[in-house]
């Protein structure tokens, strides 16, 4: 009798996963290489800087809006959403070393915590005075204060908040923060600024590192450095609040839905517990050069990718319903966060 090779034939259910989602992993992929394409064209460059993620995301919704997305590539672009997201935020931690956030001194330590913390707790003050929902304002604060789009989406992964909700938050702080990297510039002079004191205005509050770049650097060459280590040390904020949000957000769940078991769930997501361990590793560890370029290009890439699948997620729609008050609210929180680290910068540095 011959042998039953029914069990031999079955297909592997890895392969039947990957097959699901690969249409949509290589269109977001596909969007990524175009985004970098784009976010390095010299004439872009020269007029409105824009990181990939940023167009990334406008490259998504810019698709979902003129093109019909089948629905066999739908399963892809929620797992990139989800699974190379995560990836991209653990990864974000070679970029980041503890020694060069030290180097700001207490001072610029201080300015920092004072002005990430603040933020954050402003904007959902102001949310709820707007009536807007706490996931929006955790979201428009998290990105102003800390590392503009790359912080909307890792705060995401802590409060859950809607797709309009991300890509308004996004869209946002992208906004605000190009606004703030072309009037800082402009308005040094006027204010008699010197060097360390924009350095650390810059860097402690305009949203997004490459916008702080180009704001540092077109006030001079040291300038671009020193307000580079301030937002670094903005960006190593994004664990602590991360922490900090899901304690807090956990207990606001308990007490609205009345539902212990809320409690139970661990405080801190593992993919930022794994962010932290990364920012040790490239802190304490020698990584090597090739390893470590390599690292921060595939995260590059992923984050963008996970943006592609960010704004083909997005409806403008609904993003339109919310209204004025988004807008309101990332406006007041750009002009708290520029006053404050004005004040905080000349305070330490003047």
């Amino acid at each position: 009798m011959p042998a039953d090779t029914t069990t031999a034939r079955r297909p592997s259910p890895a392969l039947d996963r990957f097959a699901a989602v690969a249409p949509g992993l290589a269109l977001c992929a596909v969007l990524a290489g175009l985004s970098y394409a784009i976010a390095a064209w010299p004439a872009l460059n020269q007029a409105v800087p824009l990181s990939a993620l940023t167009v990334g995301i406008l490259a998504g919704v810019l698709v979902r809006l003129c093109v019909p997305i089948p629905a066999s590539m739908e399963p892809g672009i929620r797992w990139t959403l989800h699974y190379v997201l995560r990836t991209g935020i653990v990864l974000l931690g070679f970029r980041l070393v503890l020694q060069d956030m030290l180097s700001v001194g207490m001072g610029g330590l201080a300015l920092v915590v004072l002005a990430v913390g603040s933020t954050l707790t402003l904007a959902v003050v102001l949310g709820r005075a707007l009536r807007l929902p706490d996931t929006l304002s955790v979201l428009v604060g998290s990105g102003t204060g800390i590392c503009g789009a790359s912080a909307v989406v890792a705060v995401d992964g802590v409060v859950r908040g809607r797709e309009e909700d991300v890509a308004c938050a996004i869209a946002i702080v992208t906004v605000f923060g190009t606004i703030a990297m072309f009037l800082y510039p402009a308005l040094a002079p006027s204010l008699g600024l010197n060097e360390a004191t924009y350095s650390a205005w810059a860097g402690s509050s305009i949203h997004e590192v490459a916008q702080v770049v180009a704001a540092g650097f077109a006030f001079n060459d040291q300038a671009g450095v020193d307000a580079s280590l301030y937002k670094l040390s903005r960006v190593a904020m994004l664990a602590p609040a991360c922490a900090a949000l899901a304690i807090w957000w956990r207990r606001r769940e308990r007490d609205t839905t009345k539902d212990t078991t809320t409690a139970r769930r661990a405080p801190v997501p593992l993919f930022v517990a794994l962010f932290v361990v990364m920012v040790g590793v490239n802190s304490f560890a020698p990584v090597p050069a090739q390893l470590h370029d390599t690292l921060v290009t595939v995260d590059s890439g992923l984050l963008a990718a996970a943006m592609v699948a960010m704004g083909l997620h997005t409806r403008l729609v609904a993003v339109a319903r919310l209204g004025w008050r988004p807008l309101a609210l990332g406006l007041a929180m750009a002009i708290w966060i520029s006053l404050l680290a004005l004040a905080g910068a000349v305070l330490t540095t003047g």
